[in-house]
């Protein structure tokens, strides 16, 4: 029913159509653009992500909404034009359409294999497959049946056989192809639109699958091939250049002369698309079969959400290798110009979430720094990754406007998590009686994301003997040691920290073991200087990092690797989660909470609390850390190793 529908609409409407002056049509092509630009969200939406991801190096926001606009404006004269094609005789098409090159056809008719015109779906390309029967040219056009609507495409194809000056070809074979180009024809065929059988080439900075049907045949037959695009110019008129015969390279490799002579091709394409990009059909998955991938991370400035953020970006990257797909990881700086800046972003996004479409990433300069916003609008990936509320709204933005899937880690504030693709929740940072909804694809991990695993402890471990070789040297006994610091509602005092010191020295002496100790960057002074005054030329340290003094990105990999035990501060849920994924056996002490008129519950106790009921770590105050690392050394305790890692695979490849 629908189909009748439309065919009878377009039916009449064609022969109203062509009722009109050509000048009156056109302008109601151009309005036909303007509604499907308005109401047609779904290849709107398809088609400014393709030009976002060929142009976000070069053009702006502005820039391209206006080109999307220009395209479907395009696209409604060129539907107008074919409903018109009837009318078209030798004598009207001279007068709308200047052709350069015809003589190109014509000299490589004269070798008798016939020629095969090569185009691409772009300007008026219906226009431009009348040209040979216009010129009087044998010339047969390739078209692909749509079996869906199959009477309205019956009726576009009567359009488009002009009263039978053109043939049409369905479904052509090889045996049909070679015996058209013996009888001397010109065949039409179109290079882009690969599909899964084409052959991959960079287009417009994106791999790409292409149509080498043409060149196959040119190889194998001599068959001269000519490139020919059509453009419009001054609203009613069209230029058509035919390129002479491509000179094709034959090593006799046949792989490699197909991608060496299809990348002459692209380039011409690439010219063409640069000068006039409203022309080109942007419409389709140009890049559905690429083998390549981008995944952007939105680092807020937090290393804690940074390291997060970064895992889910490696988890993706492995996933997306196992369907052959090379992926890289972008990590893109936000930082907004003030703090009420920010906070004032997340709510208007919040509140206009669903109004800010595509093309408006431009609202971002009243919030980010200059060197943020342009660092935002460069950035051309398949997925987004954000970690923690600051940049929550930012990675709705800007996965809308590239058409990119997106996942969020930890709560992301006040937006729902409907609004991602894949939300990844901590235990720690959920309420306990939240359950997800079934439209909300939530994964639970119960520790926050790290890094840390098998392969990436043997990899630090390497590069940290590799810098530090004297740790080589040692067959102690390790206990390792991260000292974190001030958060909000919590603190490590300088006495806790002393009698940790002692704590240490006695049971290292005890039982001859190395402490590998490092800090964090919250780390305060006072408790540093405590630490490089007992440990500095200490026989039992032989590994001492102040982290906001020097820097050793392989200094909690490498620790965790090389040690027997872990000791480690309660005041950082991330800095927990990557010592209790390690394996070792691991002891937690408590941080101490702010004195407060109002009494809140500590998230990082509650945090190291669960941990310590589950048999994951043990929950100890520091002045009986000697005695329960003595019990650990013995194995008279063990604690439990937390592996969120295959959770984690298994909810990227559902959402990939």
């Amino acid at each position: 029913m629908i189909e009748l529908i439309i065919y009878h609409f377009v039916r009449i409407f064609a022969v109203l159509v062509r009722l009109l002056p050509l000048r009156a049509a056109l302008f109601f092509g151009k309005i036909i653009g303007f509604l499907a630009y308005t109401f047609d969200v779904k290849h709107r939406f398809r088609a400014y992500s393709n030009i976002k991801m060929a142009f976000t190096s070069s053009k702006t926001p502005k820039e391209l909404r206006e080109i999307t606009s220009k395209l479907f404006v395009n696209f409604g004269k060129n539907f107008i034009e074919l409903l018109r094609m009837p009318l078209m005789n030798p004598q009207k098409f001279s007068r709308y359409v200047k052709i350069e090159g015809k003589e190109n056809i014509a000299s490589s008719l004269e070798k008798g294999k016939g020629v095969i015109l090569l185009a691409m779906h772009f300007g008026s390309w219906e226009v431009a497959s009348l040209s040979c029967a216009m010129l009087g040219f044998p010339y047969r056009m390739l078209v692909k049946p749509q079996e869906k609507y199959s009477k309205l495409d019956e009726l576009l194809n009567s359009y488009r056989a002009c009263g039978g000056s053109v043939i049409l070809s369905k479904g052509m074979g090889p045996r049909d192809f070679i015996k058209s180009l013996q009888n001397n024809e010109v065949i039409g065929m179109v290079v882009d639109q690969g599909g899964r059988d084409g052959v991959l080439v960079n287009f417009l900075g994106r791999q790409a699958t292409m149509s080498v049907g043409a060149i196959r045949m040119g190889l194998k037959l001599g068959v001269p091939i000519c490139f020919s695009v059509i453009y419009r110019e001054n609203g009613m008129n069209h230029r058509m250049i035919i390129d002479k015969p491509l000179e094709l390279e034959n090593t006799g490799d046949m792989e490699k002369d197909l991608y060496t002579n299809l990348n002459k091709i692209v380039k011409k394409m690439e010219f063409y698309i640069k000068e006039n990009p409203h022309e080109y059909m942007w419409f389709y998955k140009i890049w559905k079969y690429s083998k390549e991938s981008n995944i952007a991370v939105l680092n807020d400035g937090k290393p804690g959400h940074l390291r997060q953020a970064e895992l889910i970006a490696q988890k993706l990257k492995q996933v997306l290798s196992e369907r052959d797909i090379a992926a890289t990881i972008q990590t893109v700086k936000i930082s907004f110009k003030s703090k009420w800046q920010r906070r004032i972003f997340s709510l208007v996004c919040f509140l206009m979430n669903k109004i800010i479409g595509q093309g408006h990433l431009d609202v971002l300069r009243q919030f980010l720094s200059d060197e943020s916003y342009q660092q935002v609008l460069s950035v051309k990936a398949e997925y987004v990754i954000s970690c923690g509320s600051t940049c929550a709204g930012i990675n709705i933005l800007l996965s809308k406007d590239m058409g990119a899937k997106n996942i969020s880690i930890l709560k992301p504030s006040i937006f729902s998590p409907r609004d991602y693709n894949l939300v990844i929740l901590p235990k720690h940072d959920i309420p306990n009686n939240y359950k997800p909804r079934k439209t909300e694809n939530v994964l639970i991990t119960q520790v926050a994301c790290n890094l840390i695993d098998e392969l990436y402890l043997e990899n630090e471990t390497e590069k940290l003997l590799k810098r530090f070789p004297h740790l080589k040297n040692s067959s102690r006994l390790k206990i390792a040691v991260f000292i974190g610091g001030e958060s909000k509602n919590i603190y490590l005092p300088d006495n806790q920290i002393k009698i940790l010191v002692n704590q240490l020295k006695e049971v290292a002496k005890e039982i001859n073991a190395d402490i590998l100790l490092t800090t964090s960057r919250r780390t305060p002074e006072s408790i540093e200087q405590i630490l490089l005054k007992e440990f500095k030329r200490s026989d039992f340290c032989p590994f001492l990092i102040i982290a906001n003094k020097e820097n050793v990105p392989e200094a909690v990999g490498g620790m965790l690797g090389l040690a027997n035990i872990v000791i480690v501060s309660g005041d950082s849920v991330s800095m927990v989660s990557e010592a209790v994924s390690s394996g070792k056996s691991m002891i937690i002490f408590p941080p101490k909470r702010r004195k407060s008129l109002f009494a809140r519950k500590s998230k990082h106790i509650d945090f190291i609390k669960k941990l310590d009921s589950g048999g994951c770590a043990l929950l100890t105050e520091v002045n009986q850390i000697g005695p329960n690392v003595l019990s650990l050394a013995k194995h008279k305790i063990k604690t439990n190793k937390i592996d969120d890692g295959n959770a984690i695979i298994s909810s990227l490849r559902l959402f990939i």
